[in-house]
């Protein structure tokens, strides 16, 4: 018993390894990366997910490796971004390190934009996608809740 959930493990492990930007569990040579995004963490250390909306996207909570992980309150990090998916659009998943879950759907990004998530004193999370211009093109609430 005590092998079949090591192995189990292992190989859990291994998959989350080989995944990629599609969040199925492809390898990643099989994902071509578009350009990068830049995230603006406003909110707890959290890993963050940034995926093309596939209708398998949206049916998993199977999403790979994070695209930005461990990404600390006021950090600033480049992200890889995968080709869209339907419709030329993106999900985008976080889990912070206290254990809630944050999501929104039906994001439009483009390569060299920045995605800035921020709370405001109601705690409602937000996230904002500014063009490479630094203009704000679309705000997006994002769903949370405590796993």
């Amino acid at each position: 018993m005590r092998i079949k959930r090591i192995a189990l493990i292992v190989t859990g492990l291994l998959m989350l390894l080989a995944s990629a930007c599609s969040g199925q569990g492809e390898p990643t040579m099989d994902v071509k990366t578009i350009g990068s995004v830049t995230v603006i963490n406003g909110i707890q250390d959290a890993d963050m997910w940034i995926i093309p909306q596939t209708e398998q996207n949206l049916k998993t909570t199977l999403w790979g490796t994070a695209t930005a992980a461990k990404v600390k309150p006021g950090e600033t990090r480049q992200a890889a971004l995968c080709e869209p998916g339907d419709d030329g659009l993106y999900l985008l998943r976080m889990i912070d390190t206290d254990g809630y879950y944050y999501s929104a759907n039906g994001l439009s990004l483009e390569a060299n934009w920045t995605i800035q998530i921020r709370e405001d004193d109601m705690h409602a999370v937000t996230a904002d996608v500014l063009n490479a211009d630094g203009d704000i093109v679309a705000t997006y609430e994002l769903f949370s809740a405590k796993l």
